[in-house]
């Protein structure tokens, strides 16, 4: 492994800690990081392969407190963006990629002033599926508009965290699908993506321990200011790459 290979896994070990506490702002990192390392569709194949481990495992520790039946409907949701999206065979570059990623917590967070969902109920739930799974294919991450559906939720930390992971799973699964055909070969070594993905197991671990130590108020305070932060960062790098 090279040193820039390290260092990258270094990033899925640090990002996956952010997310097992906060949910998901670790994997809006994480693609940037990727991003800027790596042509578009190996950051995106690496990024899904990591995430879908790093959430699956965290679904794994977390399954009791998973909402079945929101999820079974964002299936449903996210399997139709696939498809429609599939057809029309886009492919984003960088500069579009990180344009996305730094309007991602912004729009959520200006949808969750105009609108109100439940991601109990299996219509929200099948509209979360649909809409951020098609932001994932855009700009490889769209877990902050999943934020959306969970405000106005009586789920708890534990319920949220382990919701999410699923889904995050389920779309991360559907990314590969759709990047992994157009993967050069020899951009993404073995190597890279085996430390990555073990990387991310610590990391998601580590994080799911700290997660057990923080209040709900605490939790959702972080979540909104960071993604806001990072994604004025990833804004700016966009606005960047377009000159």
């Amino acid at each position: 492994m090279t040193p820039g290979e390290a260092l990258l896994a270094v990033a899925a070990l640090g990002t996956s800690v952010l997310s097992a506490v906060l949910g998901m702002v670790g994997g809006l990192i994480l693609m940037g990081v990727f991003a800027a390392a790596l042509p578009v569709p190996a950051a995106m194949v690496l990024h899904g392969a990591t995430q879908f481990v790093a959430n699956g495992f965290r679904a794994a520790l977390l399954w009791r407190h998973v909402h079945v039946r929101g999820v079974l409907a964002y299936a449903a949701g996210a399997a139709g963006s696939y498809a429609l999206l599939r057809g029309a065979r886009f492919v984003p570059d960088p500069a579009t990629v990180f344009l996305g990623l730094g309007a991602v917590p912004f729009a959520a967070r200006l949808a969750s002033r105009a609108v109100a969902l439940d991601f109990s109920r299996p219509s929200a739930a099948v509209a979360a599926g649909l809409v951020v799974t098609s932001v994932q294919l855009v700009a490889g991450v769209g877990g902050p508009l999943l934020d959306v559906f969970f405000i106005d939720t009586a789920l708890g930390r534990r319920e949220v965290v382990a919701t999410k992971a699923v889904t995050q799973a389920t779309s991360h699964l559907l990314k590969l699908g759709y990047f992994a055909p157009l993967l050069a070969a020899g951009t993404v070594s073995p190597a890279l993506i085996s430390a990555s993905v073990l990387a991310a197991l610590a990391g998601t671990l580590a994080g799911s321990r700290i997660l057990e130590r923080v209040s709900d108020g605490w939790f959702r305070t972080a979540t909104r200011w960071l993604v806001l932060g990072v994604g004025a960062v990833f804004i700016a790098r966009g606005l960047a790459a377009l000159g």
